[in-house]
């Protein structure tokens, strides 16, 4: 998704940070569902979502200081995003350890294509804050799409439907958010 100049009133900066924030809240959401699942069944997981778990949520931190400092309020999706990320991440866990990772492959591969539209649209558009934001969390991202291909999330072909279909949903919700 190429991003351009918004005609709602509301600078596109703006949107991709309330969007990039619901979006937050959604992986969130995943990874404490995830965590739920996996405390009960699959314990050696529990370390890598809570790390994962703790960057989401200095991520979200990092969009809602900048929506503040622009006198914003959340994005419209920010509880949807949520409600389907807890379902996102409870179903994807109710697969196994190899649906967790595939639900984790699949949500990253499609934020990190947009964060980098983002940083291009952004330093286009000269605004330095924002575009500090996206990219401090960048790597974070990259981290947790590279560990959802290693763990065999990513190209085991059974898995296949499972990272269509969040593939789907994820950009659904951000084309969505972006309107």
């Amino acid at each position: 998704m190429k991003y351009r100049e918004s005609n709602t009133g509301l600078p596109t900066s703006t949107k991709i940070l309330k969007v990039n924030h619901a979006g937050e809240f959604g992986a969130v959401n995943i990874y404490r569902s995830q965590l739920f699942l996996a405390n009960i069944f699959m314990k050696d997981l529990v370390p890598v979502l809570e790390d994962f778990l703790a960057d989401e949520k200095r991520h979200l931190d990092v969009f809602w200081q900048e929506i503040q400092r622009r006198n914003g309020v959340k994005c419209k999706s920010y509880y949807l995003c949520g409600l389907g990320g807890y379902a996102m991440g409870f179903t994807s866990a109710l697969v196994g350890r190899r649906g967790i990772m595939a639900c984790t492959w699949a949500v990253e591969s499609v934020v990190i294509n947009h964060l980098h539209n983002q940083i291009e649209y952004l330093q286009s558009k000269q605004d330095v804050e924002a575009l500090k934001a996206v990219q401090d969390i960048l790597e974070d991202e990259q981290n947790h799409r590279d560990t959802g291909f290693q763990s065999g999330g990513a190209n085991n072909m059974f898995y296949q439907p499972l990272r269509c279909v969040i593939s789907v949903l994820t950009e659904g919700v951000i084309r969505l958010g972006m309107r």
